[in-house]
């Protein structure tokens, strides 16, 4: 698999940011969320692996947020989780989704991106699913 160098991690970042704006809009309409965490999952599950997991559990996070089950998250984070969703499903990517496997690379850095600057966090989610 092709490595994403600085320069293309840089720019997915950066094409990220671009759809946090778009992400507090899907916060704030259910429906429309609830179509977006669909087919995130739907492409997740083509994928499989680590990036299903991974999304399985920013999904399950976003939706005990919207609900209210949960409250350990701001909305600005929510926002973040949104906004990398967004940016896996979009077509618009560093790496074109049709390359074979290296597609993939960027969507997966995004996702590892925001699993990493949540992590303490995610903790504290996986706690409450638990039931600690």
């Amino acid at each position: 698999m092709k490595l994403m160098t600085p320069g293309m991690v840089l720019k997915a970042l950066t094409m990220f940011q671009g759809f946090t704006q778009t992400a507090a809009g899907y916060l704030k309409d259910k429906d429309r969320l609830r179509y977006l965490l669909a087919a995130a999952l739907s492409i997740a599950q083509g994928r499989g692996g680590k990036l299903l997991d991974d999304l399985l559990l920013l999904v399950r996070l976003v939706k005990a947020s919207v609900s209210g089950a949960y409250t350990g998250f701001s909305v600005q984070k929510l926002v973040t989780i949104v906004a990398a969703i967004l940016y896996l499903i979009s077509p618009l990517d560093v790496i074109p989704d049709f390359i074979p496997v290296a597609g993939y690379a960027d969507d997966a850095a995004v996702i590892a991106w925001v699993l990493n600057s949540l992590a303490e966090e995610l903790k504290g989610f996986k706690s409450w699913e638990q039931g600690a």
